[in-house]
């Protein structure tokens, strides 16, 4: 069972990922031009979705997934690709104002629309909200590895610490 912190997170992530996924897929459904950029950030968002929020269903329910080290890297990857898609969709429309009709026209993302720049610039905001969710939740994964060890619950490790393995000491009847 995951934290409730770490549940947390998971829920308004995935209302984040949704919300930059109907953003990305109506910049997808309305270009004239092929953009790469455009369809990685769809990949990060659809990875992120199905990594953080599924597996982390799954993880509450079936022990052996909550590992912290499984939640590690699965939380790194996330930021890393949630960082790099916002940032590709930042450098790609330059945040120059939507009503300058000549940065909306000469840009590859925006392709002549105000209204694909205004999406463009909200599904960048989204994806570093997801972002900043994503690192903290790889920090809290950090401190759980430490805490409890890479692949269990640290029961083991605790009561090695405390000395409380083999036959009990009188103070401890």
């Amino acid at each position: 069972m995951l934290a409730l912190a770490d549940n947390i997170l998971r829920i308004i992530n995935f209302l984040f990922l949704v919300i930059s996924i109907g953003l990305i897929s109506s910049l997808l459904n309305t270009q004239h031009r092929h953009s790469s950029r455009v369809n990685y950030c769809m990949f990060a968002c659809a990875y992120g979705i199905f990594t953080d929020s599924l597996y982390g269903v799954f993880a509450n329910f079936i022990e052996p997934l909550a590992w912290p080290l499984v939640l590690f890297t699965l939380d790194f990857l996330n930021f890393v690709f949630t960082f790099t898609a916002g940032t590709v969709l930042a450098v790609g429309i330059r945040a120059h104002s939507c009503n300058n009709s000549s940065y909306v026209d000469s840009n590859k993302i925006t392709q002549g629309s105000g209204t694909r720049c205004r999406q463009a610039q909200a599904a960048v905001a989204f994806l570093y909200f997801s972002c900043a969710i994503f690192l903290a939740k790889t920090l809290m994964s950090v401190f759980n590895m430490i805490s409890n060890g890479a692949f269990g619950s640290g029961s083991f490790s605790k009561r090695r610490r405390t000395g409380q393995v083999g036959v009990p000491t009188i103070s401890q009847v």
